[in-house]
């Protein structure tokens, strides 16, 4: 029985020393999937089309929402990354993705509720956008 429960004991630990790891893989993963999506939508001829009408816009609107979610700049020099932002056709930004960092996409998410952007061709419509802040 004491086997046993130590057995368990190290399993559990194993699992919440694995927990971080595991979350960053499902992130990356959900970010790959994004990418994916945002590279698709960017080929197609409709796309080509949205994002030459729309990505200065759409730039402009995230920039405030990115500093809403950012702590105090502690460097000098800019991080360069993607984020991926799930729009309707309505316009409402339903999720935006990063591997950067889950805390901060979740933050942009929900800041991103209440923009208005440029109603998308179709929902689910993902793109991508490149940020450069302080991190």
């Amino acid at each position: 029985m004491r086997e046993r429960f130590r057995l368990g004991a190290v399993l559990g630990l194993t699992l919440v020393a694995a927990g971080p790891a595991l979350a960053q893989e499902s992130l990356a993963a959900r970010a790959r999937k994004a990418q994916e999506a945002a590279k698709a939508n960017a080929a197609s001829p409709q796309g080509r089309a949205w994002l030459k009408s729309h990505s200065a816009a759409v730039d402009q609107l995230l920039i405030p929402v990115l500093n809403a979610c950012l702590p105090k700049p502690e460097g000098d020099i800019p991080t360069v990354f993607s984020i991926y932002v799930r729009l309707s056709r309505k316009g409402s930004a339903n999720e935006i993705v990063t591997e950067l960092d889950a805390k901060l996409a979740k933050c942009m998410t929900e800041e991103a509720r209440a923009t208005p952007f440029p109603a998308a061709p179709r929902d689910d419509y993902w793109i991508q956008v490149n940020m450069a802040a302080d991190l």
